[in-house]
C-alpha cells in the first residue's frame, strides 16, 4: 500500500517537472525573500554583500527591503505562472546579477579574483528558469539542464567548504548548530571532497544519477541543520533538496 502511493507521488513529479520546479523556484525566491526583510541572521550576510557593491550610496537597509518584497513578488508570479514569458527572463538577469555581486563581495572580502563558487551558488535557480523559458517559449523541456543546475550547487558549496574559490564562514556556522566549532570545521572540511565529487558527477553526467540519490541524502540533513538555523534558510535550501530529489528520480536528466 505504501509502496503503490509512493509510485504514484513520483509518477505525479515526473508528469509535473514544470509545475514542480516553479513551487521550487517559490520557496526559493520566498526563503531569500524573508532573509532580506529581516526575518533571519542572513540579513547580515545579504547587508554585506549589498555593502561592497554599493558605489551610489544607497540606503541599504531601504534597498534590501525593496529588493525582499521584488523577491516574494517574484516567488508568487512564477508559482502561479503570471506572464511566464516576462517575469522569468527577468528572473534570470536578476539572478545573474546577484551571482554577480556574490562574486565582487569574495573579491571585497579576500583581495583574489577567483571567487567562482559564490557565483555557482546562484547558478541552479539560473538553470530552472531557463528550463522554464524554454517550455513557455518553445514548448520544450531540456530536463539535462535540471541536472546541471543542481550540479552547481554542489560544486559551489563543495569547493568553498574546500576553502577554494569561496567563503565557507556560513557552512561552518550552520554545522555549529549542533556540533562543537572544532568538529564542524572538520565536517566541513571533508563534506567539501564529497559535495565537489558529487557536483563534478552530475555536471559530466558520470554516475550523474547515483550522485544525484547521495546527495539527497545528504541535503537532507543540510535542510534538517538549516531548520535549527532559521526558517528563511530551510526554505531555500529545501528547494536544493526538491530539485536533488527530482533529478534522482528522473532518468530523463541522465541521458
Amino acid at each position: 500500500m505504501l509502496k503503490q502511493f509512493l509510485q504514484r507521488i513520483l509518477g505525479w513529479v515526473i508528469e509535473n517537472t514544470v509545475l514542480y520546479f516553479r513551487f521550487v523556484l517559490f520557496i526559493t525566491f520566498t526563503g531569500h525573500g524573508l532573509v532580506s526583510l529581516g526575518f533571519s541572521n542572513g540579513y547580515e550576510l545579504h547587508y554585506r554583500i549589498f555593502e561592497s557593491v554599493n558605489v551610489f550610496n544607497w540606503n541599504i537597509e531601504a534597498f534590501l527591503k525593496i529588493q525582499g518584497y521584488v523577491d516574494l513578488a517574484l516567488a508568487v508570479c512564477i508559482l502561479f505562472g503570471i506572464f511566464p514569458k516576462y517575469i522569468l527572463p527577468y528572473a534570470s538577469i536578476y539572478l545573474f546579477t546577484v551571482a554577480c555581486c556574490g562574486w565582487i563581495y569574495f573579491v571585497h572580502k579576500t583581495g583574489s579574483l577567483f571567487g567562482i563558487a559564490e557565483s555557482f551558488r546562484r547558478f541552479p535557480w539560473i538553470f530552472y528558469c531557463v528550463f522554464l523559458i524554454l517550455y513557455h517559449y518553445r514548448n520544450v523541456q531540456h530536463y539535462k539542464l535540471l541536472r546541471v543546475g543542481i550540479a552547481f550547487a554542489f560544486l559551489a558549496h563543495g569547493l568553498a567548504s574546500l576553502g577554494l574559490f569561496g567563503l565557507k564562514g556560513a557552512h561552518i556556522e550552520l554545522a555549529s548548530q549542533i556540533f562543537s566549532e572544532d568538529i564542524a570545521n572538520k565536517i566541513v572540511f571533508y563534506s567539501g571532497f564529497s559535495d565537489t565529487f558529487l557536483g563534478l558527477w552530475m555536471l559530466t553526467g558520470i554516475l550523474s544519477r547515483p550522485a544525484a540519490i547521495i546527495g539527497s541524502v545528504w541535503l537532507l540533513v543540510v535542510v534538517y541543520l538549516s531548520l535549527l538555523f532559521g526558517f528563511p534558510e530551510f526554505l531555500f535550501r529545501s528547494g536544493f533538496f526538491l530539485s536533488c530529489v527530482y533529478v534522482a528520480i528522473d532518468k530523463r536528466c541522465h541521458s
